[in-house]
């Protein structure tokens, strides 16, 4: 474990619950495949995301028509956004829109330990800090983007303050390869449990439980108690 691989992150927050909402499809992929999927920063929504790296892109021009291959390269990086959030309303139906996805639990420890199993020692994982726009750039022009993974890492755990809700944790990838970037994991080392969108049909939950099961996931599953109306409050009616 190398500590330096955290960013933002206190010895006692490595192992706290992070949480990530997901398609079924896609979890069912990954279980089937013991794959994690991470993917290009500019497929992020928000205009401000992967600022240090678009500048990279036009000084790596200039710099390899002059000089030759510039390492790290802004092709190469690759991230995945978890929350702290156990659970909030707004999270299932933020990406959870089809009423049928998907939450798995793990911690900050055993991601990066899930990449370290593959041999990869450009990971880094780092909270997100949400600043006013006038601190957000003053902090990317500190951070040296042409000779720090570290430094391009961090660049991509900053966020505008009026995205703080989304209390994000992300894992960075400064060498990955391809349109996506995947890399193997032992699903029931990682996911500590998965956790069905409280909206989902009965039917529809219990078949994909019998799917995670079949594909030999042996964590926690249920379904989300979020809208279930408590005990007490039933026998009232």
């Amino acid at each position: 474990m190398i500590i330096e691989r955290f960013i933002n992150l206190s010895q006692d927050e490595l192992d706290k619950p992070i949480y990530r909402i997901m398609p079924v499809n896609r979890l069912l992929e990954s279980i089937v495949s013991k794959r994690n999927v991470l993917v290009p920063p500019h497929k992020w929504d928000d205009p401000f995301e992967n600022l240090l790296l678009k500048h990279r892109t036009k000084f790596e021009i200039k710099y390899i028509e002059k000089n030759g291959e510039l390492s790290p390269s802004s092709s190469k990086i690759y991230g995945q956004c978890w929350t702290l959030h156990s659970e909030t309303d707004a999270m299932w139906r933020i990406y959870s829109n089809d009423k049928s996805g998907a939450k798995v639990k793990t911690t900050p420890r055993l991601l990066l330990n899930a990449i370290n199993d593959s041999n990869n020692s450009n990971v880094y994982i780092g909270r997100v800090q949400y600043l006013n726009q006038r601190d957000l750039l003053d902090k990317i022009d500190g951070l040296n983007a042409y000779t720090s993974d570290k430094d391009v890492a961090e660049s991509l755990l900053y966020k505008r303050k009026e995205f703080s809700h989304e209390k994000e944790v992300r894992l960075v990838h400064t060498n990955g390869k391809g349109d996506i970037h995947k890399h193997a994991i032992n699903p029931n080392s990682l996911f500590e449990e998965v956790v069905f969108d409280p909206r989902i049909d009965d039917h529809l939950y219990e078949a994909y439980k019998g799917a995670l099961l079949t594909h030999g996931y042996s964590g926690k599953i249920a379904k989300s108690s979020l809208y279930r109306l408590p005990t007490k409050l039933m026998r009232r009616k």
